[in-house]
C-alpha cells in the first residue's frame, strides 16, 4: 500500500496539495497521513493568546481537514498526526514509524507561526524522500505533460521510479529537458522510459529554473520533475530569487526526486 504524507498548516495551499495527491494517487490501495507541526508553549509567538493551546488547535485543524478530504473523496484511508518538532524532523520520525513513499505539500500557506515557504524549501532539500510541492495557484487539470530536468549527470533508475509511476498512472508524455548551450546525449536513458510516451529536448539559458519554467509554460505541462543530488542546481532553485520565480509563483507543481550522488 502506498503511503502519502500530507503536511498541512490548514491553509488553502496545503489543502490544494491534498487535492493534487488525491487526483494523482486516488483512493485505492493508498494510505494518506495528514501531518501538522506546532510550536511548544515555551516558544509561542508573543501575539498568541496566553490561554491558547497549540496542540489542541493542531488536533482540531487536522480533524477538520480530514473531514474535508472524506467529503471530497468518499471512502479513503486517512490518518492524522501532529508533532511539536520542526517539520523536517517530524517527517523523519513518521517515516521511521511507517515508511513514506511521497510527501505532497503546498509551497506556501497561512501558518500561524511563520512562512510555510521556508518549511517547503527545508523539506525539499533536507528530507530524502520524493516531494511534490504544489503552489497555491494550481488548478486541477489532468496530468498529460511532465517536464523532467536532465542535469547532465547519471540517473539512478530507482530515483526516477515515483515519476514513472505518475506518468504511467496518468498516461502522460514525459519531456526530458536539458538546459545548456548545446545538445548532449543525456543520461536519462530511453530504456528507463520504455513504454512511456517521451521526447528529448535541449534548451539554452543560464538560469536553469527560468528555462525550465519557460519550457513548462510553452508546453502547458502539469508537472515539473527535478533530481536533487547532494550538490545540485536544486539548491539554487530553492534558495534566492530563482525559487520565488519557479518554486513559489509558478502554477505547476514540482516533483523533487532524490539521488545520493
Amino acid at each position: 500500500m502506498r503511503h502519502v504524507l500530507l503536511p498541512t498548516d490548514f491553509g488553502d495551499t496545503s489543502y490544494k496539495a491534498a487535492l493534487f495527491a488525491l487526483q494523482v494517487y486516488g483512493t485505492h490501495d493508498v494510505q494518506y497521513t495528514l501531518l501538522n507541526t506546532y510550536l511548544k508553549p515555551a516558544y509561542r509567538h508573543a501575539l498568541v493568546a496566553l490561554d491558547a493551546d497549540p496542540e489542541l488547535d493542531s488536533i482540531t485543524g487536522l480533524r477538520r481537514i480530514e473531514q474535508r478530504m472524506r467529503r471530497q473523496a468518499g471512502r479513503i484511508q486517512v490518518a492524522v498526526r501532529n508533532s511539536n518538532e520542526p517539520l523536517v524532523q517530524a517527517i523523519a520520525d513518521l517515516h521511521r514509524a511507517k515508511a513514506v513513499d511521497v510527501v505532497v505539500m503546498g509551497t506556501q500557506g497561512e501558518g500561524r507561526y511563520g512562512p510555510v515557504g521556508r518549511n517547503t524549501a527545508a523539506v525539499v532539500t533536507g528530507v530524502h524522500l520524493p516531494v511534490i510541492a504544489v503552489p497555491g495557484q494550481w488548478e486541477a487539470a489532468p496530468i498529460k505533460d511532465i517536464v523532467l530536468a536532465d542535469d547532465g549527470q547519471p540517473v539512478d533508475p530507482r530515483a526516477l521510479q515515483p515519476l514513472l509511476e505518475i506518468a504511467a498512472r496518468c498516461g502522460a508524455h514525459v519531456h526530458v529537458v536539458h538546459v545548456g548551450g548545446e545538445d548532449h546525449p543525456g543520461h536519462v536513458a530511453k530504456a528507463l522510459l520504455a513504454g512511456l510516451p517521451h521526447s528529448m529536448a535541449t534548451v539554452s539559458g543560464e538560469d536553469v529554473g527560468a528555462a525550465l519554467d519557460a519550457y513548462a509554460a510553452d508546453h502547458a505541462a502539469q508537472l515539473v520533475a527535478v533530481v536533487h543530488r547532494q550538490r545540485s542546481f536544486l539548491q539554487r532553485i530553492f534558495q534566492g530569487s530563482t525559487s520565488k520565480r519557479m518554486a513559489v509563483h509558478t502554477t505547476v507543481p514540482m516533483l523533487v526526486l532524490h539521488q545520493e550522488a
